[in-house]
């Protein structure tokens, strides 16, 4: 087959954007692969890179316009388009996140509602307009089209404000890299630079959105730890402020290391013992998953929260209730200063990332654009 694949950033950073990448390189296996971008930081080997002009950034919305007519344009003759974007033409889309509406009605997970701010917004921002007039065609079926969710959450959020049959959809979770050798090393060298004893026991957090990703719980639970919390290192890259500060006031600001950005996380999975992510908010996470690959022993916020709490199916991560409850998330990470169970959690985790493989989630995909093309070869 000749396909179509739509993503504006085609880039190895980025959880949506990581999964294009890792796709796509299979796909191009057994298929000629066309990549449209507008954004990229790699020649695609095997594959041919479409350049979309981008003649601005801001508003966002309207970029988002632009890559959809522009690909509209330059895609006729593909056997099967295959986007990670709202776009306005497509045969199977990769839905990565929740719903625009969902969004901006309030939140999914229960939070409260914001009635006349939304209305406010409606009739004064032509972004919600504009972004939610691409969803709602997003979401129109038509003969060949297929959604692809990278979990059962996002799926039936899609279906509460889009009731698109079941038939129609396909279940994707992201692949996960297996550490390269030399990680004992890595963990070594790196504890060395950031002062950490071999010995002590390093909790590590990822996540840009410091909010949204539970950092503020996590804090309050060292607090609740006091001088037993383990040693936490913060990687991303949001304004800490707030965040120091409330640390400060609970006395624990010596037992964190702020990271900030990095680009070698790969290495901070390597000299961490757990790894805590209590998400409000989050899909498809790759982070939980790379970390336990590399041994960590984990702590994750449940599947009301987040689509990789799907995953855990024999107890192989510490799955909170309330993400935002710190006395539960202090619980959770004091369990695991227990070696013996941390171990136990830790091979656990790591039996189930080795089956989740990204020629697994590319062998997923290849299947519905087959199914989308043979579809509309019959209509």
């Amino acid at each position: 087959m000749k396909i179509a694949v739509l993503i504006r950033r085609y880039i190895t950073t980025g959880g949506a954007e990581r999964y294009a990448v890792e796709v796509a390189r299979r796909l191009a296996r057994t298929q000629e692969v066309h990549i449209f971008a507008q954004q990229w930081d790699h020649e695609p080997a095997g594959m041919t890179l479409h350049r979309v002009w981008r003649p601005f950034d801001k508003p966002a919305f309207l970029n988002r316009w632009w890559f959809a007519w522009q690909t509209a344009r330059m895609t006729r003759g593909f056997d099967v388009v295959y986007a990670h974007e709202r776009v306005s033409r497509f045969d199977v889309m990769n839905i990565h996140c929740g719903t625009f509406v969902g969004g901006l009605w309030g939140s999914e997970r229960g939070e409260r509602r914001r009635p006349v701010r939304t209305w406010l917004k409606i009739l004064t921002g032509p972004s919600v307009w504009g972004n939610w007039l691409l969803e709602i065609m997003n979401n129109r079926p038509a003969p060949g089209r297929f959604w692809v969710a990278d979990s059962e959450m996002v799926k039936q959020e899609v279906q509460k404000h889009y009731p698109n049959p079941e038939e129609r959809f396909f279940i994707a979770h992201s692949g996960v890299d297996q550490p390269q050798p030399g990680v004992a090393l890595a963990r070594d060298e790196w504890r060395r630079k950031l002062d950490l004893k071999p010995d002590e026991v390093v909790a590590l957090f990822v996540g840009s959105e410091f909010k949204r990703k539970g950092l503020d719980a996590l804090i309050e639970a060292m607090g609740v730890l006091g001088q037993r919390a383990p040693r936490l290192v913060i990687v991303g890259g949001q304004d800490r402020t707030a965040y120091e500060a409330r640390a400060r006031e609970l006395q624990i600001n010596d037992r964190i290391i702020w990271a900030g950005r990095v680009s070698n996380v790969n290495d901070y999975y390597a000299l961490a013992d757990i790894f805590v992510l209590p998400t409000l908010s989050d899909p498809s996470p790759l982070a939980p998953l790379e970390a336990m690959a590399h041994g960590c022993a984990a702590v994750v916020s449940g599947r009301r929260y987040t689509g990789a709490a799907e995953l855990i199916k024999n107890n192989e991560a510490i799955v909170l209730e309330d993400p935002k409850d710190a006395a539960e998330l202090a619980r959770a990470i004091e369990r695991l200063l227990d070696p013996v169970f941390r171990r136990e959690l830790a091979g656990k985790g790591q039996n189930l990332t080795r089956e989740l493989s990204w020629d697994r989630t590319a062998a997923i995909i290849l299947e519905a654009l087959e199914k989308s093309h043979r579809e509309r070869a019959q209509s």
